[in-house]
């Protein structure tokens, strides 16, 4: 599975030739965004709180899951039917990330890929979701987004916004 740029705003997530969704972001800076699934109603992604540190994701006017970075460096996800998973960097000076669901246990991977000529990121995906599992694509597409706004925080890419 890959997700993949190819304007720097637009990411789309794909297995093999199978297309899944896409993450349409606002502007550079990683924050507002919209997200496209198969489903007829898409998501929209936009911060709350305190220096824009959590956001949340809604489907119409109903609030689906938020997404929250913690002072140890881990972005939560939280989905309101219950289920909560933690994206954070695999090893300190590896650049890869994992996904763990609330028992610690991981449960996908995302390894970044910086394309020097175009300027920005793809990665390569690996998981272990039940593909008939509620939320599984929404999971996956919200993975690449803490992905980006975690690289974009790291790389100074948002000095000032906040």
């Amino acid at each position: 599975m890959k997700a993949y740029s190819n304007d720097g705003k637009t990411f789309n997530l794909t297995d093999g030739d199978h297309w899944i969704g896409e993450i349409v972001y606002e502007n550079a800076f990683f924050y507002r965004a919209e997200i496209k699934l198969s489903e007829p109603l898409g998501y929209s992604i936009k911060p709350v709180g305190t220096f824009d540190s959590g956001f949340v994701l809604s489907q119409g006017d109903t609030e689906v899951a938020s997404l929250a970075m913690t002072w140890n460096g881990k972005i939560v996800i939280s989905f309101h039917h219950g289920k909560e998973y933690a994206l954070k960097l695999s090893h300190f000076f590896s650049g890869k990330f994992v996904v763990e669901n609330a028992l610690g246990e991981p449960v996908a991977a995302l390894e970044p890929q910086f394309d020097w000529k175009a300027f920005h990121y793809s990665y390569v995906l690996q998981y272990d979701i039940t593909p008939g599992q509620a939320g599984s694509p929404l999971l996956l597409i919200l993975c690449v987004y803490a992905a980006n706004f975690f690289i974009a925080c790291m790389s100074g890419a948002n000095a000032g916004m906040m």
